[in-house]
């Protein structure tokens, strides 16, 4: 069973940061509120954001621990008592870092703060799941999707359905890990051996990417600076940005002089990449329906000291443009299921009837978009899920709707590690297998 590790912590900050993992986990349980957003604050520490995130992805497994060891469902518990008690399971089970008796212990604290009249059932219940053995832990071998991958059986379903019952549980599997951090060298200011040289003197670990030449791994060298808080990230030199995103505008293929458009554009990162690619050369206009994520793309090419972007916002199922583009980039909204790892919040919140209402927004915004693409230009689909009907289904939907379009492959733009994967003008990159994120990218062109 993968095993999240968090930091040693010193006496004097466990209280605190232990106060502060319960109140994010409680907002994201019972508020709704995003994770990512409240680990971004500047009293988050490296303890702080590997509890959130493991006690986030582990949830159904650790409800499952507790059902079945404890005989107590989760959800007939007071809000206050089941966070603090998933919180504690985590460090039990999950963190090879934070002793089985500090965990019950600090939980028993959090519990005479915030639910004061359980804490003995708290206590009770985490030394049950303290006293388990190795094989009771480890739930790896499971049935239940829920017990082994902590996913929903709903959400299993639509793997095991795209990928057969003999791939799923790997793919799983490598969705209980965040894929590595990985960022792209702003080629309009530096290097990728340059920039790999500047942060290594900056304190971080920093390797190749999987299989693109601009990208570059980020590991957990330097302990006190985010890698978005480095020189070289404020001086432009780089942008935070999976493999799988960047092979999106790699294979877009935007050359000098084109219009582009890039609906559902925010933060920036394939905007400010295919003009990095064009030598900033080129019209891209980016579409978001949030004029706050706009603002994002434009920090982000002011940063990088791009030039060629114009902002607009605008719902893309409904944009419109009297001239047309010579490249059109839809980045759908998505399930997002190729990327749980790195944001457990998905994989409490998607359901197979949301999944059900995106494939239809999916189609509109294809259906809109496709009237924009001049002819002989390209359309370019790509989403960070692997769910195949908003994938392969929703291109194969859109080529029998749209007869004047065709697949256009892309071995020859692809790296070496990948090549002959792309000759039917699409490519799915799985976790398990590619180094990166699930990621899906297609390419069309009009006739």
């Amino acid at each position: 069973m993968p095993i999240t590790i968090s930091p040693v912590k010193d006496s004097e900050s466990d209280l605190n940061d232990r106060e502060i993992c319960y109140s994010i986990l409680f907002d994201c349980y019972e508020k709704g509120a995003f994770s990512n957003l409240a680990l971004s604050k500047d009293n988050v520490d490296d303890f702080v954001r590997a509890a959130v995130y493991g006690t986030l992805t582990y949830t159904y497994s650790i409800d499952y621990l507790i059902k079945t060891y404890a005989d107590k469902d989760v959800s007939t518990l007071d809000p206050e008592v089941r966070t603090i008690l998933r919180f504690g399971v985590w460090q039990i089970i999950y963190s090879d870092k934070v002793p089985d008796y500090a965990a019950v212990n600090t939980s028993v604290d959090l519990a005479t703060r915030h639910a004061r009249s359980a804490s003995g059932l708290i206590n009770a219940i985490l030394r049950k799941i303290a006293s388990l053995t190795d094989d009771q832990r480890d739930l790896s071998s499971c049935k239940s999707p829920e017990a082994a991958y902590s996913m929903k059986s709903e959400i299993y379903g639509v793997i095991k359905k795209s990928y057969g019952k003999d791939r799923a549980p790997d793919i799983a599997s490598a969705l209980l890990r965040p894929a590595p951090l990985a960022i792209r060298t702003n080629t309009l200011k530096t290097t990728t051996g340059a920039l790999r040289t500047r942060l290594t003197l900056e304190g971080f670990e920093v390797s190749d990417g999987a299989f693109l030449d601009d990208a570059l791994i980020i590991g957990f060298g330097n302990e006190t600076t985010p890698i978005s808080r480095s020189e070289a990230f404020r001086e432009g030199e780089f942008m935070v940005q999976g493999e799988g995103a960047q092979l999106a505008s790699l294979i877009a293929d935007p050359k000098p002089g084109m219009r582009i458009l890039d609906c559902c554009s925010a933060p920036g990162g394939k905007s400010t990449h295919m003009a990095a690619l064009a030598g900033d050369n080129v019209s891209i206009t980016a579409l978001d329906v949030n004029r706050s994520r706009l603002d994002l793309v434009e920090q982000n090419a002011q940063r990088l000291g791009i030039t060629g972007i114009t902002t607009k916002e605008a719902d893309s199922m409904v944009f419109d443009d009297e001239d047309g583009f010579d490249l059109v980039l839809v980045d759908a909204p998505c399930s997002g299921l190729g990327i749980m790892g790195g944001k457990p919040d998905i994989r409490l919140t998607i359901t197979y009837e949301r999944i059900g209402q995106i494939v239809k927004k999916q189609k509109d915004i294809l259906n809109n978009m496709a009237r924009l693409v001049r002819k002989g230009g390209t359309l370019v689909y790509s989403t960070c899920t692997i769910n195949k009907a908003e994938n392969e289904d929703q291109v194969a939907d859109f080529l029998e709707d749209h007869s004047d379009f065709e697949p256009f492959g892309f071995d020859n733009i692809l790296p070496e590690s990948l090549k002959s994967r792309g000759s039917e003008g699409m490519i799915t990159l799985l976790p398990d297998t590619d180094g990166c994120e699930g990621f899906f990218i297609s390419r069309i062109r009009r006739k």
